[in-house]
């Protein structure tokens, strides 16, 4: 055996087997990356489902908020909007209704909020509008047919 065949021989093995050795790398590689990609998807699937039942809670404690004993309108002055805000108190007019008040006491825009949650800022624009009297009520005559007219 001459010495060129025992280098081109080593030359050939070394690149088999540096061949093997990437070939084998990367299917390591490729299924540590499959088996953090679905651990990591599940977690993600599991704050999804755990942000949704915060949510949803909140929601429907919107909505029930009236009924709480500690809730400061009476349930027959609340009328549920959802959005922007939760609720307009037409407070007093359950009593002005039953005839025993003659004028609103006032008129109140309210949000419900759980946990740690805090005012949107579309939600800070109406408090902000609420505040400097920006509040306007309007009447709009709407034309339903040639009869009405």
């Amino acid at each position: 055996m001459t010495i060129a065949m025992f280098v081109a021989g080593l030359a050939v093995g070394l690149f088999v087997g540096w061949r093997l050795l990437q070939s084998w790398r990367r299917r390591t590689v490729e299924r540590e990356f499959r088996a953090w990609r679905e651990l990591e998807e599940e977690r993600i699937a599991a704050e999804a489902r755990e942000r949704s039942e915060a949510v949803l809670t909140g929601k429907i404690g919107e909505q029930f908020a009236p009924l709480w004993l500690d809730f400061p309108f009476h349930p027959g002055d609340v009328r549920f909007l959802g959005s922007p805000i939760d609720f307009v108190v037409f407070d007093g007019a359950r009593e002005a209704r039953l005839g025993s008040a003659t004028a609103l006491r006032r008129i109140v825009f309210v949000d419900v909020k759980t946990g740690n949650a805090r005012l949107t800022p579309v939600q800070r624009r109406i408090r902000d509008c609420v505040e400097d009297g920006r509040v306007h009520f309007e009447e709009i005559a709407v034309r339903l047919s040639v009869a009405d007219g």
